[in-house]
């Protein structure tokens, strides 16, 4: 897009789930990059996402921008309330970031729409924690519990599994479940975290990556760990991967991989922006997930996948500030 108006904006970042650091990241690089094209920025960083409650100015500016990951700024919650004070903003609405952050309705609208995803068990809050069994035989429950859950998680997904929090992103809490008798520690680790959990099927192969920005399909990249797998450390860690971009993925499968991303992206009503996450075993493809703000810093694949098609990152960031504002004026 092309314009010449300079906007007034305003970057919300930080909150308290545990992306808190990842946040201010992105939220940093967000506001320096707007600014060095000229916008007016303000970056407020939010000790809790409820905060924005008390910001009464916020409708004054142009746009705000949400720079959070996971909890309440990201699973639409501080999208409602946005709509509700009459303030806008940029990326998705309450209904598709709710939808992209609980990863097992998610996922069964992928497998409903006939887009492949692995296979998955979810077990619910109220499941997770022994804790909540009345009686004396609560731990007692709990342990019976595990050993019939491992049973089932063996026999329906097999072995390795992901077990992972059901509404939290950038990797946060992962654990790959070797076997059995793995199966307990490693899910007390998960369950933990205090939300329900969701068990899903390894898919061995290669990590690939869409973004579809403003409708339109950037190219795939491809992630290459320099050792384990893309998890929280190798994704915040310079140098740790390499990273491919196009992905050296051929056709018709590249073609694939990025017609299943606008299709999820259109299918739960994102906005803006979106990072849809794949594996990749031989010609087989799954989707993992989707991603309705995705990070926004110098190690961030959104930006690396604008930057091969010779979009900048200030303008990325300033379409997408555009892109509300014309909206909110439709």
């Amino acid at each position: 897009m092309t314009h010449s108006k300079h906007l007034n904006i305003i970057v919300l970042m930080g909150g308290d789930s545990p992306e808190r650091e990842v946040s201010l990241a992105t939220g940093q690089a967000v506001a320096e990059a707007l600014s060095l094209v000229g916008h007016h920025v303000e970056a407020r960083t939010l000790a809790a996402v409820q905060d924005v409650l008390s910001m009464t100015d916020l409708s004054a500016a142009d746009v705000v921008f949400p720079a959070f990951h996971g909890g309440a700024g990201e699973d639409g919650r501080l999208q409602s309330v946005l709509d509700l004070m009459g303030v806008t903003y940029a990326l998705s609405g309450p209904i598709a970031s709710g939808l992209a952050m609980d990863k097992a309705a998610c996922k069964r609208l992928m497998r409903g729409a006939g887009i492949s995803t692995p296979d998955w068990l979810h077990i619910s809050g109220d499941q997770c924690s022994g804790e909540r069994i009345m009686g004396s035989q609560a731990k007692v429950r709990d342990q019976l519990d595990l050993t019939v859950l491992a049973a089932r998680a063996g026999a329906e997904l097999g072995w390795p599994l992901i077990a992972k929090p059901n509404r939290d992103g950038s990797s946060v809490g992962i654990r790959i479940i070797e076997n059995e008798t793995k199966f307990p520690e490693a899910w007390q680790d998960v369950a933990a975290q205090g939300q329900s959990v969701l068990l899903e099927k390894f898919i061995p192969g290669r990590e690939l990556t869409a973004t579809i920005f403003l409708g339109r399909r950037l190219p795939l990249i491809e992630i290459e760990p320099h050792e384990g797998y893309y998890d929280f450390a190798n994704k915040y860690t310079e140098g740790a991967c390499d990273y491919l971009c196009p992905a050296p993925v051929h056709s018709p499968i590249y073609e694939r991989i990025s017609d299943d991303a606008q299709r999820l992206f259109d299918l739960i009503g994102c906005r803006g922006v979106a990072r849809v996450d794949f594996r990749l075993d031989g010609d087989t493809y799954s989707c993992l997930e989707i991603n309705t703000i995705p990070g926004m810093t110098a190690l961030s694949l959104v930006p690396k996948a604008a930057a091969a098609v010779g979009i900048s990152f200030p303008d990325l960031l300033s379409d997408l500030c555009y892109d509300a504002v014309c909206r909110s004026q439709s």
